[in-house]
Order: C-alpha cells, then structure tokens, then sequence
C-alpha cells in the first residue's frame, strides 16, 4: 500500500510538470535602467492605481506588427511614475477623468499558439473611484 501511494504521488508530479512544459515563463524587463530576466507567477492580491487618462503605447497586433494604441497608465500605490499596461483588467471598466484604485490579481496563463506564458490581470474589487 506504501508503495501504492508513493507511486501515485510521483506520477502526479510528473503529470503536473507535463502541463507547463516546454512554455516560456521568463520575461525581459528594465529595472532601474537594468534590463533583467524575470519569471511571470500567480499573485493572489496586489493594488494598483490607475491615472484618470490613458497614454499612448505599442502593441503587438494579431499578426506580430507594433500598432500606436491608447493604454491605461497605472503604479503600485507607492510609486511615483506610471507604467503603461498593454492590455485591460479583467473585470474592470474604464471611465476616463476618474482615478481608481484598484485590488488585482495576477495569473499566469498559457499561450499555447507561441509557447510563452503571459500574465494576465483580474479585477478582485474597485477599492476607490475619485473624479479628477
């Protein structure tokens, strides 16, 4: 029976490692003027704010060419500078004039078409709309 539960315990391991296989995790970043390797994971909670108006940015389109696009601007509440966010907020509509706070969270999601993993931002709740 030990060695029941032992190999039923490995080869759940070894199925759970087979899911994620072979897709990309690793992501290229600037921080503080160092471009370094960082690793997309789950975050279950995190606040962010987001500016009463949105900036222009580049996207990829569905054929891998760079579009000008509107993007929302957002920063970690202790941060001074915004980042663009490419992409939305699952969850979340946008007003423009009102800065939001907001509780997000973060997952990791597979794009199984280029074998990258790319983390994607659900809403978990408005913590404060405030018109400008």
């Amino acid at each position: 029976m030990k060695k029941l539960a032992i190999a039923a315990l490995a080869s759940t391991f070894a199925l759970a490692g087979c899911s994620t296989m072979g897709l990309d995790d690793e992501r290229a970043m600037v921080v503080e003027g160092q471009a370094v390797s960082v690793k997309v994971v789950n975050i279950p909670s995190f606040e962010v704010e987001i500016a009463p108006r949105k900036a222009l940015c580049e996207m990829m389109d569905t054929s891998g060419n760079k579009v000008e696009a509107q993007c929302l601007q957002y920063r970690q509440t202790y941060q001074k500078n915004y980042n663009t966010l490419n992409g939305n907020i699952q969850g979340f509509t946008y007003e423009p004039n009102y800065r939001y706070v907001l509780d997000v969270r973060q997952e990791a999601i597979a794009d199984t078409t280029s074998g990258m993993v790319k983390p994607v931002w659900l809403l978990n709740e408005m913590v404060s709309k405030t018109a400008e």
